[in-house]
């Protein structure tokens, strides 16, 4: 406990700010200031016999005077923090045990009461000291004390009997001392459990704040006026407003004001899109601050658009689930009709019309059992095994197993050599295979062939900005994709060849968002078409 009240002490002298304990001493020198006018004023007003001072009546004065201008001079350092707080501390207490002994011989010894004006000044000022020096004070004051009674024995200004006056003065002192001690520590950890409670409420508040400016939904807080109070980035953004605005909202958005007044009015209606100066549709959600709705107001405003893709998103998965599940009931009635076609493809006896028949009917079945299998493969899609992969090494690789399957030539299928350096990506190597050759195939059947007649895929590699992430390109050097048409190239079934089954772009996509990905379309500015595959920073995936 010394040790702790010692730290405290250290702590407070380093911290000058911190003001309860230099307001317990400014609340002690009003006090020293008072006794000390009271006896200069008891002084000249009190006439013979005199209540107090009768023995030593000069003593008395001077004593009060000192006493009223030490009051004084200590609010003056204790205002200037100088000295620290310990030796302030240890000064005042000093000064008023010597000027209540010389108040008490003045006045003829324990007898005249003035002692108890020790009990004040050792009890507060035990709030501020350790209990070691805090005691040892209150012995002090207590041996002065007795001294002091001596004393007055000795010169025959007081009796034998104040001996027991001085003894009970001292242990009154010492009951002072512990007091002040129990009161000081619970004020001491009081006061650290509010700075505590005071970080924590910072800290809390500066959570709060950073998660509201931080959320996608724009927030704002407006007054009963409908008067802008607070918003965060996301609102600033979508009512192309400054951060810090705090203009009415009838001059930002004339339709939220309006919807927020029908809220207030509590009419019923349905959730409204308000459309943002820059054309975002905007769903705002109101949230009143009080009681009731006439007073501030909490606004939500939610991104339309991202409401919709969100949608689409559920749309889409609940349509893969369907299809899916209707792929794999298909699978065993299109074997069985492939299985039926080859047999009678076999036949003998079947004419060359009919053998032209059973072409058709095994090329769409073929067709079919492409479509089956992508589906199926999309269901399965959620399996992704990602490791640390060298990409350069990898895609050398790969540029060899796809010339020797195509029967392609070194030139017909570069690399770029002038980015070789890239940093280990974590992918699913089966996954970035699968994306890979769908998106060489692509370029070799849609890209123009070279002097030589062969067809030309080239690929490019090379770090981002982004520390730790990199790029894949695969080019060609074809008609490119139409303008009208590139927006779509990545939905599922869409496909300009009559022979494809618009899922590869689409599967490719998914792949890549399971490896933490990005595949993107741009025309090439030369002629052609760029599939580019930004790869996420290793560190982003949770192992």
């Amino acid at each position: 406990m010394s040790n702790a009240n010692t730290a405290l002490q250290t702590d407070q002298e380093a911290r000058p700010g911190e003001t309860p304990a230099w307001r317990l001493l400014n609340i002690v020198n009003l006090f020293r200031t008072v006794v000390g006018g009271l006896v200069v004023v008891l002084y000249f007003g009190d006439r013979t016999p005199r209540l107090l001072g009768d023995v030593y009546p000069g003593l008395f004065l001077w004593t009060g005077i000192m006493y009223f201008c030490f009051g004084i001079l200590a609010s003056i350092t204790v205002r200037a923090r100088r000295p620290g707080l310990q030796i302030q501390t240890y000064a005042q207490l000093a000064a008023d045990i010597a000027a209540v002994l010389l108040l008490m011989h003045a006045s003829g010894g324990a007898a005249s009461g003035l002692g108890s004006l020790l009990f004040i000044t050792v009890s507060i000022n035990s709030v501020l000291l350790t209990p070691r020096v805090s005691i040892a004070f209150a012995a002090v004051a207590a041996i002065a004390v007795l001294g002091e009674q001596g004393i007055a024995i000795l010169y025959g200004n007081a009796e034998q009997g104040g001996y027991t006056q001085a003894g009970i003065i001292g242990l009154i002192v010492f009951a002072a001392a512990i007091g002040g001690l129990i009161v000081g520590r619970r004020l001491r950890e009081t006061e650290a459990l509010a700075e505590q409670r005071g970080l924590d409420l910072a800290d809390l508040s500066e959570i709060n704040e950073y998660v509201i400016q931080h959320m996608r939904s724009g927030v704002l807080v407006v007054d009963e006026r409908d008067h802008i109070r607070m918003l965060n980035s996301a609102a600033a953004e979508s009512l192309h407003i400054e951060a810090d605005a705090r203009s009415p909202l009838e001059a930002v958005a004339p339709r939220l004001q309006n919807e927020l007044q029908t809220w207030r009015r509590g009419e019923p209606t349905r959730p409204a899109t308000v459309v943002s100066p820059r054309g975002r549709p905007l769903i705002p959600r109101f949230a009143g601050i009080g009681r009731n709705r006439t007073g501030g107001a909490l606004i939500f405003l939610e991104d339309a658009s991202a409401v919709a893709e969100q949608v689409r998103q559920m749309k889409l998965a609940t349509l893969g689930r369907l299809t899916a599940s209707i792929a794999h009931e298909i699978r065993n009635p299109l074997s069985a009709v492939s299985h039926a076609n080859q047999l009678l493809a076999e036949s003998p006896r079947i004419d060359l019309g009919d053998r032209r028949l059973t072409e058709i009917i095994g090329e769409h079945s073929r067709r079919m059992e492409r479509i089956v299998e992508n589906i199926l493969q999309l269901s399965r899609r959620d399996a992704t095994r990602a490791e640390e992969l060298d990409v350069t090494a990898w895609l050398k690789d790969f540029i060899a197993e796809f010339r020797d399957r195509h029967g392609l030539s070194p030139d017909a299928v570069p690399l770029d050599a002038e980015y070789r350096q890239l940093p280990r990506m974590r992918v699913d190597p089966t996954h970035l295979h699968q994306i890979v050759w769908n998106l060489s195939e692509n370029a070799l059947h849609h890209g123009r062939r070279g002097l030589d007649g062969a067809p030309r895929v080239e690929y490019r590699i090379g770090p981002l900005a982004a520390e730790g992430s990199g790029y894949l390109e695969v080019l060609d050097r074809g008609p490119g994709v139409p303008p009208d048409i590139a927006e779509h190239i990545f939905e599922p079934f869409y496909t300009s060849d009559p022979r494809g089954t618009g899922l590869g772009l689409f599967i490719a996509r998914e792949l890549c968002e399971c490896n933490r990905a990005r595949l993107s379309y741009a025309p090439r500015p030369q002629g052609g078409s760029c599939f580019r595959i930004e790869f996420g920073a290793a560190e982003g995936w949770l192992t």
